[in-house]
């Protein structure tokens, strides 16, 4: 790898394979790195801990600003409930067992006890 494509290389890191850029010495060494990582990635997909995880686009924004309105969801739980409960009626659905994998268990309650309530 030359000087020229060093900038392209980073840019490929970053955008194309979703990697963290980290600082090295030197381009053989960033090659190096690279490298190493892609291999290990097609090894083991799941194992790469420079990999951002890619969040699922919420197509519905209304949706978001929903379930955010949930007692003790707020904007950070709001996405991470909607990845793994794609629609209001999942996630009203969900037990509390598969709330807390998500949440933990006192805002799993809160939500539980949201949609169980009697009206």
């Amino acid at each position: 790898m030359t000087e020229q494509y060093f900038g392209s290389i980073q840019k490929f890191t970053v955008l194309d394979l979703g990697m963290v850029l980290l600082p090295v010495a030197s381009q053989m060494e960033a090659s190096c790195l690279i490298i190493q990582l892609v291999q290990e990635q097609i090894k083991e997909p799941n194992k790469n801990p420079f990999l951002r995880k890619k969040q699922a686009l919420i197509s519905e924004p209304s949706l978001l600003r929903t379930v955010q309105q949930i007692p003790g969801v707020g904007k950070v739980k709001a996405p991470l409930l909607l990845q793994k409960f794609p629609s209001i009626q999942q996630l009203s659905n969900a037990s509390i067992q598969e709330l807390e994998q998500v949440v933990g268990p006192a805002v799993a309650q809160q939500i539980y006890a949201f949609f169980t309530r009697s009206r």
